[in-house]
């Protein structure tokens, strides 16, 4: 079932239990490193030469210790630092702008081990404005995450270096660009009573919506609902910002922050309780293809040059889901929310401020030129972003591929398979291509 699959492409704890042939030479007894604030596990390889290149993994809060591209990036020779930042687990105490310094602990720790010449970056998922945030800073300077048009500005003492590559293996624009298409713009909560527009709804078979299936949008309705999406989300921000303007006028109930509460936020982006059109509807080319030929690497680890279409199955059960408050409903602070979780816009699919936001992945890599390799999964929703930013990277070294079939945590999507073991390579070719790409240039 999708839901099934999308549990599996999200949690690591079922991604990290994928073991490709070959893994036996990884590290078996990965070493705890603590950090300070940021925990970190250390990845070599059992057996053979000294790595001399080191990856880092992480996520703005997930729980990165176990992750499966520290196995399998040590089973391949290299040194992998899978590290927690200090908001593990905590999305409500995130501020984005301090997070770039648990990277920077990291930078300089791998730098110092002996026999390390080279370090790479690994953003996946919202690993990817992660690791971005951190290069694009060290790049261009404190002066990129600071400005008028930016929600939040940083601060601190920003004295970074730059990695020596970076990879994106399914990397998505931002979380407030994710939170923006997650968004349900129909509801709204008046008086404590939920309600909803219909002519919005998503979940409405009379727009477009199939509860068994497949659901087809009208243009005219993505036209209306992805402008929707941004007037909530504009005026989220609004209300936020007006809130904190309280708050610096001691004319608040408290005088740090305050709780954030979005009815119908869904998860950040795909995922159970989303609200994003192309979870129901996986044929809105302008997110589920590539605009031109692109390479796909096949499960038989040929490389073809073709459009591509995400092999994507639809997660009807979301209807469901958003409109639950354990799904359907975020929980932020005033500060989580406008740092981490928000954007400018002026409609959701191609009316977005990229630079609005610092946890922006595509802001970033316009100021990221070290090499830089972008992988998209076939079976996920992030196809066509991902060729957007290969397109905005400033990298003169750049590639980008899409892997046949592996849904979002990498391994194959056997809901879209039409034999068995179509799509069974993915998570092994994935992480070879990335192992041919490290190697031919460090």
């Amino acid at each position: 079932m999708a839901f099934t699959r999308i549990l599996q492409a999200c949690k690591w704890a079922i991604a990290a239990s994928i073991i490709v042939p070959g893994a036996a030479v990884a590290q078996t007894h990965p070493e705890f490193i603590p950090l300070g604030r940021v925990s970190a596990a250390l990845y070599k390889p059992d057996s053979g030469p000294a790595p001399h290149i080191a990856f880092l993994v992480s996520h703005r809060t997930g729980n990165n210790l176990n992750n499966p591209a520290c196995k399998q990036l040590s089973a391949r020779g290299f040194l992998a630092l899978c590290w927690n930042t200090r908001f593990v687990n905590n999305e409500a105490s995130v501020h984005w702008e301090d997070i770039a310094f648990d990277v920077k602990t990291t930078v300089d720790y791998v730098r110092s081990l002996p026999g390390i010449t080279k370090v790479i970056l690994l953003g996946h998922s919202g690993g990817s404005p992660l690791m971005s945030y951190y290069e694009a800073v060290a790049e261009a300077g404190p002066n990129w995450c600071k400005g008028p048009d930016k929600l939040v500005q940083c601060t601190g003492n920003m004295d970074f270096k730059p990695a020596d590559g970076i990879v994106f293996p399914d990397a998505h624009p931002g979380n407030g660009v994710q939170s923006l298409r997650g968004l349900n713009p129909s509801v709204s909560v008046v008086n404590g009573v939920y309600k909803v527009d219909p002519s919005l709804d998503p979940f409405n078979p009379a727009n477009g919506f199939n509860p068994e299936g497949e659901s087809h949008y009208s243009k005219d309705f993505q036209t209306r609902y992805f402008a929707a999406q941004s007037k909530v989300m504009n005026d989220l921000i609004a209300r936020a910002q007006a809130k904190m303007t309280l708050i610096r006028e001691g004319k608040s109930t408290w005088p740090d922050d305050d709780i954030f509460i979005i009815p119908g936020g869904g998860w950040s982006g795909a995922g159970p309780g989303s609200a994003d059109l192309n979870s129901m509807d996986p044929n809105i080319p302008e997110l589920m293809s590539t605009a031109r030929p692109e390479k796909l690497l096949k499960n038989d680890g040929a490389i073809t040059t073709q459009i591509v279409h995400s092999v994507s199955v639809p997660e009807p059960e979301n209807a469901k889901d958003n409109r639950s408050f354990d799904r359907g409903t975020k929980v932020f602070t005033l500060k989580s929310f406008l740092s981490a979780n928000a954007v400018k816009s002026t409609n959701s699919l191609n009316g977005i401020d990229w630079c609005s936001s610092n946890n922006s992945t595509m802001c970033a890599v316009e100021s990221i030129k070290i090499p830089t390799l972008i992988a998209a999964m076939g079976a996920y929703h992030f196809i066509r972003d991902q060729e957007l930013m290969y397109d905005l990277s400033a990298a003169k070294d750049k590639d980008y591929i899409v892997i046949e079939g592996a849904v979002h945590g990498y391994t194959p999507c056997k809901a879209c398979e039409k034999t068995p073991g179509q799509y069974s390579n993915s998570e092994k070719n994935l992480f070879d291509y990335i192992q041919k790409w490290a190697n031919a240039r460090f």
